[in-house]
Formats: C-alpha cells, structure tokens, sequence
C-alpha cells in the first residue's frame, strides 16, 4: 500500500504510510502524521512543544469484504503561545468520532438503498453507529431551513396519541398555490 492509495482510497491527506498488518477479516492500516504540519488546535501556531501520543483506530470503507481500521498515533501539543495542551486535528476525521469521513459518506449512500439493519449488517457495525451517522446527516442538512423566500405559511396539528403526541405541520404555501 502507498501514500498515494491512502489519498484516492481512503481520502487521507498529510499522512504517511507505515505498515499494513492482516488479522482475521481486517486490515489495519498504520499511519503517521507529517511533523511539519503540527499545529495549535485552537489558535493555529506553529510554536508547539510535543508532549506525547494516543494511538486512535479509525474505521473506514471495506476492501472487498475484508474490513479495514486506521491506525494512527495522535500527537499531543503544548502551544507556545497559547500556552494549551491539546490534542491535534485530525484532519480525515470528524472530533470523537471512530470512523473516517469516507465512511461517513459510504454508510449514507448505502442508507439510500438499504435499510439500517441491512447497513449495519453488511459493513460489520452496530446498528446504532448507522442510525448516528443517518442523524447527524439530517441535522447538518435540516437544522437551519432558508426562510428568506418565504411569503405565506401554513400550520396544523395531528394528535397522534398519548405516547408519540402531536405531529406539527408547516407549509410553504407560496409553493404549494
């Protein structure tokens, strides 16, 4: 494996290749960072003092049907000028998060012709990791709706029953006349 399949594979830039170690239906993949692009996390300098590492294990897309992990030793800075001691970014993935972006977005197209079960089947995960990605998707995509063109508007209530309670209903109405 290269560097430059870590790029157009797996969407990972700024890394090296290390090593690939086979265990079981896995791949891990071990990476590092490039030094010279160590950073402060909160104010961007690059005055840091290295004070450690914490190897973290990504999941990203399947090769065939061999699942495939990314091992990467995470640097702890103390920033100069700051004065904080914080982990740096990882850039290929999103905070708190075990699985890369590339997965993120694998595990959303497959939703769009399969169901969570079937998903979180296919790709080895749980349930609950595919219903967190489906979530934090729609909350991205729908948390501030445009209003800007908005002219008129309808609303309505549905009671559903005591257990789900009311559905609350808006409507455009200058797009539905």
């Amino acid at each position: 494996m290269s560097t430059s399949l870590l790029y157009h594979a797996f969407g990972i830039i700024g890394y090296f290749y290390q090593n690939t170690r086979y265990i079981a239906n896995a791949i891990m993949v071990a990476i590092r960072e490039d030094q010279w692009r160590l950073r402060c996390p909160i104010c961007r300098s690059r005055k840091v003092l290295c004070r450690g590492k914490v190897i973290r294990r990504f999941r990203t897309i399947p090769i065939g049907q061999k699942a495939v992990y990314i091992d990467l030793p995470v640097q702890r800075v103390q920033c100069s000028r700051c004065q904080a001691v914080r982990q740096v970014k990882v850039r290929f993935a999103d905070e708190r998060k075990g699985y890369t972006r590339v997965f993120e977005r694998w595990v959303l197209e497959l939703s769009r012709h399969m169901t969570i079960r079937a998903v979180a089947r296919y790709l080895g995960v749980s349930w609950d990791l595919v219903k967190e990605i489906q979530k934090c998707s729609l909350q991205k995509r729908y948390r501030l709706p445009k209003l800007a063109k908005v002219k008129r508007i309808a609303m309505d209530e549905i009671y559903q029953g005591k257990k789900p309670g009311y559905l609350t209903l808006v409507l455009d109405l200058h797009v539905v006349l």
